[in-house]
């Protein structure tokens, strides 16, 4: 039943339509994807084996290989993008706006993070955006849910929600590791 209705929907959709729908998919992947690639490459210098700033830090024992965080995060940005596709084809920019701004909110703190914590190697300011991150992206969540015939779509962002859960986690161990050594970490709360 569901496939059939799917199929119609389709069969009744113009040209335009699709070549639009098609478009603003591509457009959502260009911006989750290729925003969160750019970042990587650009940010490549100040974390993980390139990095001695980042090789000198203290870290927990569950901290993750570095060649685990490229996969994961081009994972969650397709997951991101998909999401947020399926919601702006019920609600556009214009209709409800609500959700795709605080997504769009949550993907440029998102962005930010890497230049606090990596390049700007602001610890404590790095731990203290992505817990507004975090929060961000339990609003958004909560907002695509509401999303009448697209309430599924908040699935597709629990993923993210574990993984900056975890990252939040971690971000703060280094941090704490970190804030009594002689390794820079900017900040340091009390000093």
């Amino acid at each position: 039943m569901g496939r059939s209705k799917t199929m119609n929907e389709l069969k009744s959709m113009s040209r335009r339509t699709i070549l639009t729908k098609v478009i603003a998919l591509a457009c959502f992947l260009i911006i989750c994807m290729g925003g969160g690639g750019a970042i990587g490459a650009v940010m490549a210098s100040d974390f993980g084996d390139d990095s001695d700033w980042y090789k000198s830090l203290e870290k927990p024992c569950f901290n993750p290989p570095n060649a685990v965080f490229g996969p994961v995060w081009a994972i969650l940005y397709f997951l991101m993008a998909v999401a947020a596709f399926s919601v702006w084809t019920k609600t556009g920019f214009r209709k409800r706006p609500a959700p795709l701004i605080f997504f769009f909110i949550q993907l440029v703190l998102n962005f930010i993070w890497p230049l606090l914590f990596g390049t700007a190697r602001q610890v404590f300011a790095g731990f203290v955006e992505i817990v507004i991150l975090w929060v961000f992206i339990v609003i958004t969540i909560f907002l695509f849910n509401s999303v009448e015939g697209r309430s599924w779509s908040h699935i597709l962002l629990l993923p993210y929600l574990g993984w900056v859960t975890f990252a939040t986690v971690l971000n703060w161990s280094i941090y704490d590791l970190n804030k009594d050594n002689d390794v820079d970490i900017g900040y340091v709360v009390g000093q």
